[in-house]
């Protein structure tokens, strides 16, 4: 178990004993965020029964919360992306996270998904049924801050709307929620927006 992790940060309260500080949500304004454990494979040993207790949870946190927008983070992509420069093929396609989560995000009205882990901005624009289409959530891979960098690994997929400059520097972004909309600027360091999309409703 990573009990150091679990240790270092007072993350809201919810989720069932065994699995405190792994994931939970908490509302800022009108917005409910929720932040999901992607790490199953990697906590299989110590807990096998995580990702099965954690939709459960999921399910019922949805069906709890009043708040008009729904927002969720987690650090695993919902996309498979090719591999541009390695020697090992990839074709592009749909995660094993993206399978799981997607189809619930569809069904309980998620408006935004931030996802990590590729170092790379990417705005996917939205999807539904693993397809492009408008009603469903907007999905945002966030980018890259720190040293570390895949300079030419990703292929382009073919649901990204917008690509930071390549090769990739740090770059971040900035969520403004106003009562009828949510709007995502991405800047590089010197503040030259990169990209900039909303969700209204």
């Amino acid at each position: 178990m990573p009990q150091a992790y679990l240790h270092y940060f007072q993350l809201p309260e919810g989720a069932p004993e065994p699995y405190k500080n792994q994931f939970y949500s908490f509302d800022y304004g009108d917005v409910h965020y929720v932040v999901l454990n992607t790490q199953t494979r990697e906590m299989e040993e110590f807990q096998p029964n995580l990702l099965q207790d954690q939709l459960a949870w999921f399910k019922a946190d949805m069906e709890k919360t009043k708040k008009k927008w729904k927002v969720v983070l987690m650090h695993k992509d919902v996309l498979r992306y090719g591999f541009l420069t390695r020697k090992t093929p990839r074709e592009e396609g749909i995660s094993e996270e993206g399978k799981t989560f997607m189809p619930l995000f569809d069904k309980y009205n998620v408006d935004v998904v931030l996802t990590a882990h590729l170092h790379t901005y990417r705005n996917r624009g939205h999807i539904y049924g693993f397809k492009r289409d408008t009603k469903g959530p907007l999905y945002i891979l966030t980018g890259v801050a720190g040293d570390v960098r895949y300079p030419n690994l990703w292929k382009r997929h073919s649901l990204d709307v917008a690509v930071a400059p390549q090769p990739e520097t740090n770059n971040y972004m900035v969520l403004e929620a106003s009562p009828g909309s949510l709007r995502f600027s991405c800047y590089l360091p010197d503040g030259t927006k990169i990209d900039e999309t909303e969700v209204k409703k």
